[in-house]
């Protein structure tokens, strides 16, 4: 009798003991959920943020402050319905403790209330939509390191006004949340440095002819094109702008998609003279980025881009984030308030969030040009702490 009484205490012991195990004590490993389109049109900003991701995490041996850093990684394709279905995934099946993504526009917002209500803290390393760190939509769950559409063309196209002289432009841009916040924060700086977007194109994603909508570009009424595109889509569209004869009529400008290095390789006999914005480009002369640069091209036998610049710095952030509180992230409003307090000194330069959890960044004019050789984006002016605008 003594016997089966000892057994059944212990027994009730282990089930008292268990619920404050699982749910009370410091995890011993975090797990990190990282979106990204690793196929389909985007698949070249995909592949390197998974690539620069990888890279921050390697270099820490996948461990901080004694936790053990695990990473699932899912493909968002491009599809907003994917990305959220994918989002609940990482969520519900593999409880991630953070979210890394996603690389598609149209999908973060279609994700954002998901996240939310389930209150998983969330790095947005390429989605550009404007209003996502804006209120009503800014929240405290959110922050984003990639540089968007007011923080990157205001001071742009003020940047064209004062030094290029272009008084009048046409903008063309891909049709979906980017390309359009894009090409409205242009015009809105544009025309209030008093010059005119004469003309506003918008393309599909996909487009495999350019003809129609170029053969609307008005070549004898404007000073410059501002273009916006990117990935498979940026390859295309440099592409037949020179086909189409436009090339040494009318200067290219536009954000650097459309020089970025991870299609370098495919427009560089196309893009001589463009002159761009970046948040980051691997020719950026600092310790840092050399030491950035090396490394990758090291590991990747490539030039980082902007992508995996933007993946490497999430990484890092989350990294310092947990250092920070010594591994300990089960205080879920004290996690979310070490990740708003990360500054970091950026292979970009100086990097911080401001109070809607949007990155504060330096950002670049550059110009694609051949240098040593090799066509690249060369570095003719800085914006230092370029933040996003308000309505």
């Amino acid at each position: 009798m003594k016997s089966v009484r000892a057994i059944l205490f212990v027994f009730l012991a282990f089930i008292l003991v268990l619920p404050f195990t699982a749910h009370g004590a410091p995890k011993q490993s975090i797990t990190i959920g990282l979106l990204a389109s690793v196929t389909g049109p985007m698949s070249f900003q995909g592949n390197a943020i998974v690539r620069g991701f990888t890279l921050a995490l390697e270099e820490a041996s996948y461990q901080v402050a004694g936790k053990k850093i695990n990473v699932v990684t899912e493909d968002e394709v491009i599809s907003p319905a994917i990305a959220l279905t994918k989002t609940q995934k990482l969520v519900e099946k593999d409880h991630v403790d953070v979210l890394v993504g996603p690389v598609n526009s149209a999908a973060a917002p279609a994700m954002r209330d998901y996240v939310v209500q389930q209150k998983v803290p969330w790095i947005v390393p390429l989605a550009m939509p404007e209003n996502l760190t804006l209120p009503p939509l800014a929240n405290k769950y959110t922050f984003r390191v990639q540089a968007i559409p007011s923080q990157l063309n205001f001071p742009f196209a003020e940047w064209l006004y004062k030094n290029r002289g272009y008084r009048k432009m046409a903008a063309i841009g891909m049709d979906f949340p980017a390309g359009r916040d894009s090409v409205a924060a242009f015009k809105r700086s544009f025309e209030a440095a008093k010059g005119q977007i004469v003309q506003e194109i918008f393309t599909p994603l996909n487009t495999p002819d350019y003809g129609p909508y170029l053969s609307q570009i008005k070549k004898g009424e404007v000073d410059a094109v501002y273009a916006w595109y990117a990935g498979a889509d940026a390859i295309k569209f440099d592409s037949q702008y020179v086909d189409f004869g436009l090339k040494d009529k009318v200067p290219l400008t536009g954000f650097m998609g459309i020089t970025e290095e991870v299609i370098m390789d495919s427009v560089k006999h196309l893009v001589k003279g463009d002159t761009v914005i970046a948040a980051y480009v691997a020719t950026i002369d600092t310790p840092e980025n050399k030491k950035f640069v090396a490394a990758y091209r090291a590991k990747y036998n490539a030039d980082p881009a902007l992508p995996a610049n933007n993946a490497y710095d999430a990484a890092k952030i989350l990294l310092s984030a947990i250092d920070s509180l010594k591994g300990d992230i089960s205080d879920k409003d004290k996690f979310l308030a070490a990740i708003s307090k990360v500054k970091l000194n950026s292979a970009r330069g100086p990097i911080f969030f401001d109070e809607h959890g949007q990155i504060v960044t330096d950002i670049y004019v550059c110009v694609a040009d051949t240098k040593d050789g090799k066509m690249q984006n060369n570095v003719i002016d800085t914006i230092k702490a370029a933040r996003q605008r308000l309505p």
